[in-house]
């Protein structure tokens, strides 16, 4: 990962100072270009006009003399180093003045033979005239004028020389400024890309580690940013995968503990009455005892078969009305004998004599007979059971209570783990898988509403779920 995370940033990084070079020294040396040209014919053309506008005059009324003006074309000429030609009105150059000094021509050059628009231009570039220029010039072109009559031109000449070279030097400046802070950004830069190497790598190590089932693995994420936010949702992926390990390692040993029981007593009962250890008189008594460990292997298949099916395909509701009140009593009826073993009374409570709710009728039976078969289960002798069914608001509530051993404080939140049984419920529940409370979460769950238990240990257990009022049907 590293080398080939390196190699990607080296070459995002050198693309961007490669193509920044080139637009810098290519587009940036045309651009450079073009704007001191126009700078130069700006300041040509103003002080050409000056001139034109003030000394021309004085020149041409012979209020200055030849040299006097010659002298003001030497001090502009000088400040900015170009050359100022005085041509006549048909073209001919009269006098070329130069930094410093007047130079005549002899054979008088004449523009308009080089170049036939020359004097109806403003400015022309790349100006050649034999004999006259020894490079390519930017030229600036201004009339004298006396009144209305053109009597001759200046003509400002800067060599484009000169231009290119003011170009070329600040192009130069400003690579010098760029290596400068790239040098910085490349500091920087390196850091970056060290610093998302580095923890890239870290996430992968702890991912591996992870995978491998080393859930203690700290990873140690630097900075505060989105790394360290995407290290802490692996972390907590990998802790929530080793809870999820540790339960399927509870829950396997759970069913082979709730399996394995039940079948050494079928199977070693059953050995014992073939080969004549139990007498034929007495074989009754174990053979009760092989329906009820066959009882509980029957519990346990369901209630699987239950939890399995919630899981993969979801709790599947008939959703309906009915009168809760009619199903509790129903539902009551069916543990008659149950209570007569313990001499348990049930009391009902009913806040009206119907209410109606919207659900599963079918799966919130199953709800209520795990909570009053619990009730039973862990209820006293002569002791009572209360179920209660009110309304309140836009839900109707069912509640579960019974006087047995109750649940210590500590337990109260695992009740609605599979196969969890509190350590005073374990000599009660002979008969029980354990996995009762977690299929009646499901469903109350499936059916969007809450479930809550309360408990004080040795005074009683209760529980409460809500369920949706419906209008009474005919």
């Amino acid at each position: 990962m590293k080398s080939r995370l390196w190699i990607k940033y080296a070459i995002a990084y050198f693309s961007i100072v490669v193509m920044f070079y080139l637009v810098n020294n290519i587009i940036g040396t045309l651009h450079t270009n073009k704007a001191i040209l126009e700078e130069n014919r700006k300041t040509l053309y103003r002080e050409l006009c000056v001139i034109s506008e003030e000394y021309s005059k004085l020149y041409l009324q012979q209020e200055i003399s030849r040299d006097e003006f010659i002298r003001q074309l030497k001090v502009v000429d000088s400040m900015l180093d170009c050359e100022i030609w005085i041509v006549s009105a048909d073209g001919v150059v009269l006098e070329n003045v130069e930094s410093g000094r007047s130079v005549s021509t002899e054979n008088h050059v004449k523009l308009t033979e080089s170049y036939p628009n020359f004097l109806e231009e403003t400015y022309l570039t790349e100006v050649s005239i034999p004999g006259l220029t020894e490079e390519p010039m930017l030229c600036v072109i201004e009339p004298i004028m006396d009144g209305v009559t053109v009597k001759g031109y200046l003509v400002g000449a800067y060599p484009m020389s000169k231009i290119t070279a003011t170009a070329k030097f600040i192009i130069r400046c400003v690579n010098v400024v760029a290596a400068a802070i790239l040098a910085i950004v490349s500091i920087l830069y390196i850091w970056v890309s060290t610093y998302h190497i580095v923890n890239l790598r870290r996430l992968q190590k702890a991912a591996t580690e992870y995978a491998d089932g080393n859930f203690e693995y700290e990873m140690n994420i630097q900075g505060h940013d989105e790394f360290r936010d995407l290290g802490n949702s692996i972390t907590y992926l990998a802790e929530q995968h080793s809870n999820l390990v540790d339960y399927q390692k509870n829950f396997i040993a759970n069913i082979s503990h709730d399996f394995r029981s039940p079948l050494t007593s079928i199977k070693g009962y059953a050995e014992a009455m073939k080969d004549g250890t139990i007498p034929y008189e007495i074989q009754g008594k174990y053979l009760n005892i092989i329906l009820f460990e066959t009882d509980r292997l029957s519990n346990l298949t369901n209630d699987l078969l239950d939890l399995s099916n919630f899981e993969n395909k979801g709790v599947h509701l008939e959703w309906a009305p009915f009168d809760v009140v009619k199903m509790v009593k129903q539902s009551v009826m069916t543990f008659e004998g149950k209570c007569s073993q313990k001499n348990i009374r049930i009391r009902l409570v009913f806040a009206t004599g119907e209410m109606y709710a919207l659900a599963d009728r079918g799966k919130i039976q199953q709800v209520l007979h795990n909570l009053i078969d619990n009730a039973i289960k862990f209820s006293n002798q002569d002791g009572t059971i209360t179920v209660t069914v009110s309304e309140r608001g836009d839900k109707i509530f069912v509640s579960v209570k019974d006087q047995g051993i109750g649940i210590p404080k500590e337990s109260l939140n695992k009740v609605w783990e599979r196969f969890y049984k509190t350590d005073l419920s374990r000599g009660k529940d002979k008969k029980g898988t354990g996995l009762g409370l977690s299929i009646t979460k499901q469903i109350i769950t499936a059916h969007n509403e809450n479930i809550t238990v309360s408990s004080v240990e040795g005074q009683g257990t209760e529980f409460v779920f809500s369920l949706a009022k419906a209008e009474k049907t005919e």
